[in-house]
């Protein structure tokens, strides 16, 4: 029964393999309205409504499993569920991953790669049933940048502090290094920069600040003592 809210209607469209085709009549499962291609491939079409296309995208799946059974073999290589009210758009924001943009026409595919001006490209990449492939995919990993909110503290687009901190001075004599300084990002606590400052100080994660570089006489002292 359809509910209220899935007023919009999508098409999905069946390309089933010829052998596929004819093991489903053994199993005495039919396709009325399938035709034949000029691929020997048979081609069947089914609407469906949903009140979006990630909807539709999720029942379509779950259709084809519950009605074949796997007979017509994998769902991303037998289904393709149009875009008839444009929501497969390209922005910054685009997820190849997203069901939404899944199982494109190629019409769509060829829209949105397009649109994306060099950004995307066709994914051609075999998948399993556990891990269907998308339909299109990014030229290259985008990496989500931090920010750097103060001196030696980065914050993640997740909203996580990272304070670097000087695990070991530099040791240095007659602007020769003698021991390299040593540094680590240390995950905070804390959310605001006002109270990140006060838990570097707490935690004395800034005990070093002043003496990275430390005088010759110093490290004289520290070489004798150790021989």
């Amino acid at each position: 029964m359809m509910k209220v809210n899935d007023f919009l209607k999508y098409t999905i469209t069946l390309n089933i393999e010829y052998e596929n085709y004819f093991s489903l009549i053994y199993d005495t499962k039919y396709l009325l309205e399938a035709r034949l291609g000029s691929d020997r491939e048979f081609v069947a079409k089914k609407s469906i409504y949903a009140n979006c296309r990630k909807r539709a995208v999720q029942k379509a799946v779950q259709w084809f499993w519950k009605e074949f059974k796997g007979a017509l073999g994998s769902v991303h290589k037998t289904i393709v569920v149009d875009d008839p009210h444009g929501e497969v758009v390209y922005n910054e924001d685009f997820a190849c991953n997203d069901l939404g943009n899944k199982y494109l026409s190629e019409e769509t595919i060829v829209r949105v790669i397009k649109e994306s001006d060099g950004e995307l490209f066709r994914d051609v990449s075999e998948g399993s049933e556990n891990h269907p492939p998308n339909s299109v995919k990014r030229s290259k990993r985008r990496r989500k940048l931090s920010n750097v909110i103060a001196p030696r503290m980065t914050q993640t687009p997740a909203g996580t502090i990272y304070y670097r901190t000087t695990v070991v001075p530099q040791y240095s004599k007659n602007g020769k290094i003698l021991q390299r300084r040593k540094v680590k990002n240390v995950k905070l606590a804390s959310k605001t920069l006002e109270k990140a400052v006060r838990e570097i100080s707490r935690r004395g994660l800034d005990r070093h600040e002043q003496d990275d570089v430390i005088s010759s006489e110093v490290v004289e002292e520290n070489f004798k003592e150790a021989a």
